[in-house]
């Protein structure tokens, strides 16, 4: 990133230049800001290629085609303006080196990094395939790094370049350590020619070199042609699977659905360490100060986006290109598959409250809204606000505008909202509150140095029910169930933790996971609330396993009726739908992994199972219809932890905990496509 020059634009369009983020061969790309303050990057047309005089309505037909890509790995095509006296594109940005830089600076990449390199592309390529394209210059300078993956940029646009002066002077068209045989050849290309470059920009991340060397241009694209690619410095895993996509036939390569099928059933990194080794996680996290400091002063804070009061940093809304507008801003973290812009932090003193009141004011100046964890996400009852438990803090959200409310002030441990109520635990009681943050109930706890061991609180929409789970030592737990309006309480203990108990929507029912400990045993149960009377009970019994099951790969929830229930377990690789009304099942599906949060949409049509980071991406997290039984899965998208839907079915939210910094992603509920994000 450098600072404008003499010679650089104060404005393309309506966008204000605020620095330059590069050149190629297809022109200039800057930062700016747009007339509703917002960042991304603007690539500026060359000015030999406008000449051209076929060039614009090939590079326009190019753009409208890219524009369909859309893709966790694509950053996407938002605008452009192709009357412009010198055309212009803006994209999505991410804020991260590109392959080539972070190879340069700090070396090949390890194994584990490399499989998710590999698989990224992969899934860039489906996406891009899939709109009908080709990238036709896939490279290391056209990967940018980011947490959460690869992101292929410039794709749909080479297309538009072949035949202008670029390539009247002999030079063969992309990069030529990279090409394919066929694009030297002169013959017929295909998205196999992507399956070949892919490889080559993977053997570059493992080693430092390209896998036919360099050299000359001439001398580098007759190996590429003719010779055989140096694999010695590629792990032994991923060598036979790159050997194949740099066959010189094209039929003999993989395809990329094929690539991914193979890469996701071997192991991949943890999502608590990340995928990049660390000192490319600092070289982002150099990038992401970089781009802070030029937005925040490139610029008269008159045009600064307007920011909370109290101390606490402005958490963004960041659009993404489903919603065909283009990109809003974050300022505690960064969009790494989005644009973002950063409002400055407003210097205003904080109202004074007294300790532990949950009255509306001024948000606390504690920190910001996120923190290196988000629990859960709950809608209230109309659906305008999303309330965020982060670390041990509930803050509601104008999730349609990004603007955070007035969080609660006291710590949480556990939190519940449902319709016009919200629960949770702190000062040593579980308390219940409506949705103007009045305190309506309490439940002093009898081991009030002992909340963090409050596992979790349900509450019902319809009766003044809770149902809560208290540990005193982490081995035996109490279930209680509390009716705050007449002090009714019932409990019961089991010999180990419970890992979710939670209430239907009507309160009639409970549900709970129960993991035998001890034994190959795990089960889940519905019970009927006025007398616990077991009504159903799913037993998975493993008698060749040893010890007891995993206490997290189990998981429960109601529809949003309270006539279904969902139960999901990891360890057996099945979630079953069961009607308990009907008292039969409605339908079982395949699920390989641990269940990180079940969801019904609100018209019980359709089930989500959330996984984490490094789950969806191997399978793109599951989502099946109950009528059909169909396998949804989205290969556009990634289903994060904790899906949430929206009570009229506006939106899903889900948690993606993959990078430093937790992004909240909106999801168009009938594409999976993401529309916007809070950071």
């Amino acid at each position: 990133m450098r600072p404008l020059g003499p010679a650089d634009p104060d404005h393309i369009g309506p966008h204000r230049v605020l620095a330059v983020l590069g050149a190629g061969g297809m022109g200039k790309v800057y930062l700016a800001r747009t007339p509703r303050q917002q960042l991304t990057a603007i690539k500026v047309i060359h000015r030999d290629l406008v000449e051209d005089p076929s060039f614009l309505n090939r590079f326009g037909r190019e753009v409208r085609t890219a524009q369909m890509v859309r893709g966790p790995f694509t950053p996407a095509i938002l605008a452009a303006d192709l009357e412009a006296s010198t055309p212009w594109m803006a994209t999505e940005y991410v804020p991260g080196p590109t392959l080539s830089e972070a190879v340069r600076a700090n070396g090949p990449f390890p194994e584990e990094s490399l499989r998710v390199l590999t698989l990224g592309l992969a899934r860039a390529l489906q996406a891009i395939h899939t709109a009908g394209l080709m990238h036709r210059d896939l490279k290391p300078g056209n990967v940018l790094i980011s947490p959460r993956g690869p992101q292929v940029i410039d794709f749909g646009i080479a297309r538009a370049v072949e035949g202008t002066v670029l390539t009247k002077t002999g030079e063969a068209f992309g990069t030529p350590a990279y090409t394919s045989p066929e694009a030297i050849l002169g013959q017929t290309q295909s998205p196999a020619s992507d399956v070949f470059s892919l490889a080559g920009v993977v053997v570059f991340a493992a080693t430092g070199e390209p896998p036919f060397g360099r050299g000359r241009a001439a001398e580098v694209l007759t190996r590429v042609a003719g010779g055989e690619p140096r694999l010695e410095g590629v792990p032994a895993s991923l060598r036979p699977l790159l050997d194949r996509c740099l066959a010189k036939a094209p039929e003999e390569r993989p395809t990329s659905d094929q690539i991914v099928h193979e890469l996701s059933a071997g192991p991949l990194p943890s999502a608590e360490h990340g995928w990049l080794p660390s000192q490319v996680d600092q070289e982002i996290d150099h990038h992401r100060r970089e781009l802070q400091r030029v937005a925040t002063t490139a610029e008269p804070p008159r045009l600064q986006a307007s920011s909370t009061t109290g101390g606490r940093r402005h958490t963004a809304l960041i659009i993404g290109a489903a919603t065909a507008a283009l990109v809003l801003a974050a300022g505690t973290g960064i969009a790494l598959l989005r644009p973002w812009e950063t409002g400055e932090v407003a210097d205003q003193a904080s109202e004074e409250t007294a300790e532990g009141d949950v009255s509306s004011g001024t948000p606390d100046d504690s920190g910001p809204a996120f923190t290196d964890t988000v629990e859960g996400t709950y809608f209230d009852m109309n659906g305008d606000l999303l309330y965020v438990h982060s670390g041990d803090r509930l803050t509601p959200w104008d999730w349609r505008e990004g603007e955070p409310q007035q969080a609660f002030e006291s710590p949480m441990s556990a939190v519940d909202v449902k319709g016009d109520r919200i629960a949770g635990v702190h000062e040593g009681a579980l308390t219940v509150w409506d949705l103007e943050q009045n305190e309506i109930g309490a439940y002093e706890l009898d081991n009030p140095d002992g909340e963090a061991y409050i596992d979790g609180v349900s509450i019902a929409s319809e009766r003044p029910v809770a149902l809560f789970t208290e540990r005193d030592s982490g081995v035996e737990a109490t279930l209680r169930l509390w009716n705050w309006e007449t002090g009714e309480e019932w409990e019961e203990e089991f010999p180990g933790r419970i890992p979710k108990a939670t209430l239907s929507p009507d309160g009639t029912h409970l549900a709970l996971a129960l993991p035998t400990y001890g034994a190959a045993v795990a089960r889940a149960e519905v019970r009927e609330i006025d007398g616990m009377e077991t009504v159903h009970e799913v037993l998975h019994d493993d008698p060749d396993a040893d010890g007891s099951f995993d206490t997290d790969s189990l998981d429960v929830e109601f529809s949003p009726s309270g006539d279904l229930v969902a139960i999901s377990s990891g360890y057996l690789e099945t979630t079953i739908v069961h009607d308990l009304a009907q008292d039969e099942p409605v339908a079982e599906f395949e699920s390989s992994y641990s269940p990180l949060g079940l969801e019904f949409t609100p018209d019980e049509s359709r089930l989500l199972l959330g996984l984490s980071p490094s789950q969806a991406l191997r399978s793109g997290g599951y989502q099946w219809d109950l009528t059909t039984g169909e396998v949804l899965t989205s290969t556009t998208t990634l289903i994060y932890a904790d899906p949430t839907t929206h009570p009229t079915g506006e939106t899903i939210v889900v948690t993606d905990d993959s990078a430093t910094s937790p992004a909240l992603i909106f999801l168009d509920p009938e594409t999976l496509q993401n529309t916007h994000e809070l950071r």
